[in-house]
């Protein structure tokens, strides 16, 4: 398997003997096989392993694990442990999405701290099965009957071209330990299913079923690729940029023999969903709902009466600016502080604020979706999105309005318009200073 694994390395150009690489050790056996194919293949490699303390006992066994190994590779190990709830909850997150953010934030923060190259994955020939069944069941186009990519930035997968079976018999063969993910053999999880229950069952109909898959997929790539550079061709045509705006014409789409395709293709590199992009699709075949607007995380679409007309969100680029002492008020966010011994009538530019409820780092960002606030003079809460509303603001305005964000995550300001009734002062506050907005 080592001179295969050397010859796939090679002739697909992942990495070469010069990378100095960061391998994702989990202990089971695809991340075993593969740190001593590196071993044995004289690669320079790193272990980085991740608790994640969701399964007790077996958690903690699998970092002493991981750390043997590593020691006995003679290679550096770096190990970190995470709160995957807190994040989960923080971010609204289900468990195994949560934990992929936090691995992956911490292999990036790795690469860039140790000055190390590609962060490689034991993701082997039977995930990109798996993922392909998960993908058909979810509702898919052509590109989720795709292979997981060898490479994707600085992400490389250079088990691929593997079977899990290959890795077991190499395993096998070199009497290595590992690792067992209980978690892996319970039938609750969706992947789990599909590897334990349906794969199975195709093999007794196709022994050689993985094979045939494997070809498949390529072949899938393959289809895929060629549409892509077909739909490329299509959005020249069709699509136009004058003044920041994007213009779709509605005629030229209609026009096209497989119109909803091309339409799709078109919204889905701006963020819109399926259900947009069908809601989209019908108002234009109808001619209907002109000037009724759609909105993504990144962009803004307008049905005119010839075009849809797209543009950039702000949230494309949000801002996020952090205030970690008074002075940066002035630097970063062209806020003007002023102390104060008594507080007066404030301005719409202008909040009076009691240092001593200052928790920094304070944040100055645009509103996030769901989210509320005690407006100054009320009792009870009300959805950041409810305020606008009440003001009459349009959508410019709504994308303008930055909110004021306390360090223990309360909103102190809606700037400009509408403080917090939280740190509303009184009469007995005397550490005061006057914050004026100057843009």
């Amino acid at each position: 398997m080592l001179s295969e694994f050397n010859k796939h390395i090679h002739t697909q150009h992942l990495f070469t003997a010069k990378h100095h690489l960061l391998l994702a050790i989990s202990g089971g056996i695809d991340s075993v096989v593969l740190a001593h194919l590196l071993k044995q293949g004289d690669y320079k490699f790193e272990l980085a392993h991740c608790n994640f303390k969701l399964r007790g006992k077996d958690s903690e066994a699998d970092e002493k694990f991981c750390r043997a190994l590593a020691e006995s590779l003679h290679v550096p190990f770096h190990c970190k442990a995470f709160d995957v709830d807190k994040y989960r909850k923080q971010h609204k997150l289900s468990t195994q999405i949560a934990a992929r953010h936090l691995r992956y934030e911490w292999f990036e923060e790795l690469l860039r701290t140790k000055g190390l190259d590609f962060v490689l994955t034991a993701h082997h020939a039977n995930d990109s099965i798996e993922t392909l069944f998960i993908n058909l069941l979810r509702g898919t186009g052509i590109n989720g009957l795709k292979c997981i990519p060898e490479r994707n930035g600085n992400i490389v997968r250079p088990m691929l071209a593997f079977t899990k079976q290959e890795i077991e018999k190499f395993a096998k063969s070199e009497k290595l330990k590992h690792r067992l993910d209980k978690s892996n053999l319970e039938k609750k999880y969706e992947r789990n299913s599909i590897r334990l229950s349906i794969i199975p069952k195709l093999k007794e109909l196709n022994p050689s079923f993985e094979s045939t898959f494997i070809k498949n997929l390529n072949r899938f790539n393959e289809e895929a690729a060629l549409l892509q550079e077909y739909l490329l061709e299509k959005k020249k045509e069709l699509v136009k940029t004058e003044k920041e705006l994007i213009y779709f014409s509605k005629a030229g789409i209609l026009a096209q023999q497989h119109c909803s395709t091309v339409l799709n293709f078109l919204l889905k590199q701006y963020g819109f969903n399926e259900t947009q992009q069908q809601d989209i699709y019908t108002n234009i075949v109808r001619n209907s709902l002109v000037g009724k607007n759609f909105y993504s995380s990144t962009h803004h679409l307008t049905i005119d009466r010839k075009n849809l007309v797209i543009r950039t969100n702000q949230s494309e680029t949000p801002l996020c600016i952090e205030i970690h002492h008074l002075g940066d008020f002035h630097t970063k966010a062209n806020m003007h502080v002023v102390r104060v011994k008594k507080f007066g009538i404030a301005k719409k530019n202008e909040i009076y604020l009691n240092i001593n409820k200052l928790v920094f780092p304070i944040t100055i960002r645009n509103k996030h979706n769901g989210e509320k606030f005690k407006p100054f003079g009320m009792n009870g809460f009300k959805l950041v999105s409810d305020h606008f509303k009440d003001e009459k603001l349009n959508h410019i305005e709504k994308e303008k309005c930055l909110v004021m964000v306390n360090g223990n995550g309360q909103i102190i300001w809606l700037i400009g318009l509408r403080s917090d009734e939280r740190y509303r002062i009184s009469p007995s506050d005397t550490n005061l200073i006057k914050l004026i907005c100057e843009s």
